[in-house]
């Protein structure tokens, strides 16, 4: 039995490391993919980065006062590189040629109105040609400096009008920090830059989820049909190794064979998360410094949810295989499986599963793949009572699963069974009938 159940495993594995196409989309293209699209977003938001650091202005001052050139100074500070233009020349320039990012038009009576306490006005135009995101970031980054210099005249208009008073106190007469409570301890940290924070480190975890589940019954899928179009799984069943060491056998191959496959997912896109956290000149908040970190015992929960849906889903795509006569009838089917697969962890990367209708989480419960999911979002609550449930719940599932695919393949109607599309006497298709125990 058990020497059957190895030769068994040991072939599927063979089989699926020959092909190259499996190599090529289930290794190589994850392992290469992963650190081109963080190079190619890395490349990308340099690009966005230097448009922001190297900003040339063009400068049409109609104010002959000393605000508007407090103003220039201001903002050549701040780095802008300044060139003046008169105002027929600026149009020209902004309808011909791409000397400057933006042009700033500083209207007439800018140094009057301030001075009389009134609302100055200062006209940003950006030449649009390629239509990117670089293209408007020169102008944002110029109001940003500009509401900066507002608040230095709002400032000395406080102080004018109230002398002696405190201009931090006069502008906020309100306060309302707002701090998180974790484990029982304040952090002075806002709530939403904690869930931002755990929503960006915790997103990973359900698409490599998604990942595993899919390729592994598409692998199991496949072995199955391949056998069924190619009739060696008549063949195969003729040998010594019972029919249970076969379904076992093949199931484990593909464990073995997805496992490597998602160490290279894992592997490829730990380098595009290291390098969009690069990125990000504010990297955050550090989960771990909050004691937001999985534990041994989360994260042993979480491997055996996995592994059970994992379980469960090579037995449903066996069944579902079973039903076909070559490869890509099966991958068509495979649906039926994507299907509960991508729900939950879509609808549970985006929401808690407490805050959704009482009939949606039913049926989120009901479906033995969401508790990976489940499990991964417990790691940082420790909140693990519907996860026990759960793993209950899988294993009845799994050991039914099971049962039916070796009551499947200890008949032989494994050999016969099929889904077959009929046609009406007018040649157009009719709906799907299933002959699932159709004997030829």
């Amino acid at each position: 039995m058990v020497s059957g159940l190895f030769n068994i495993m040991k072939k599927e594995v063979k089989e699926m490391v020959r092909d190259p196409r499996l190599l090529l989309g289930m290794i190589i293209v994850p392992l290469l993919m992963f650190p081109v699209m963080g190079g190619v977003m890395a490349a990308s938001m340099e690009t966005v980065e230097e448009s922001a650091r190297v900003i040339d202005m063009g400068i049409v001052n109609l104010d002959d006062g000393n605000r508007s050139q407090e103003l220039i100074s201001f903002l050549v500070g701040k780095g802008i590189n300044e060139s003046y233009y008169s105002y027929d020349d600026a149009w020209t320039a902004i309808n011909t040629t791409d000397e400057s990012n933006v042009f700033m038009f500083i209207m007439p009576e800018f140094t009057t109105t301030i001075e009389n306490n009134g609302s100055a006005l200062v006209v940003l135009y950006t030449p649009m040609q390629t239509y990117s995101i670089t293209e408007g970031i020169p102008s944002e980054v110029i109001q940003s400096h500009i509401r900066q210099y507002s608040q230095i005249v709002i400032d000395e208009r406080f102080m004018e009008a109230y002398p002696g008073q405190d201009i931090q106190a006069l502008e906020n007469p309100v306060s309302y920090p707002s701090f998180s409570v974790i484990n029982g301890e304040i952090q002075k940290i806002h709530p939403s830059t904690v869930t931002q924070q755990m929503m960006t480190q915790s997103m990973m975890i359900p698409i490599v989820l998604m990942m595993l589940l899919i390729m592994g019954a598409q692998l199991a899928a496949t072995s199955v049909a391949m056998e069924k179009e190619e009739k060696t799984l008549e063949t195969l069943l003729t040998t010594p190794v019972s029919r249970a060491s076969i379904l076992f056998g093949k199931i484990s191959g593909v464990v073995a064979v997805s496992a490597i496959a998602i160490v290279a997912y894992g592997f490829g896109f730990s380098f595009y998360m290291s390098s969009m956290t690069a990125m990000s000149a504010d990297a955050g908040v550090n989960l771990a410094d909050l004691g937001l970190i999985p534990t041994t015992t989360g994260m042993i929960i979480l491997m055996v949810t996995l592994f059970l849906s994992l379980v469960a889903a090579l037995s449903l795509a066996v069944l579902v295989a079973s039903f076909t006569e070559d490869v890509r009838s099966a991958q068509a089917l495979m649906g039926i499986i994507y299907a509960p697969i991508f729900l939950p962890a879509i609808i549970l990367m985006l929401v808690d599963i407490s805050q959704l209708p009482s009939a949606l989480q039913t049926l989120v419960y009901a479906i033995p793949f969401s508790y990976p999911v489940l499990a991964a979002k417990a790691l940082y609550t420790n909140e693990f009572t519907m996860i026990f449930i759960g793993i209950i719940y899988q294993i009845i599932f799994t050991i039914v699963t099971i049962y039916l695919a070796s009551w499947l393949f200890s008949s032989e109607k494994i050999l016969t069974a099929s889904f077959k599309f009929n046609k009406d006497k007018k040649g157009k298709s009719g709906f799907p009938i299933i002959n699932a125990l159709r004997r030829r």
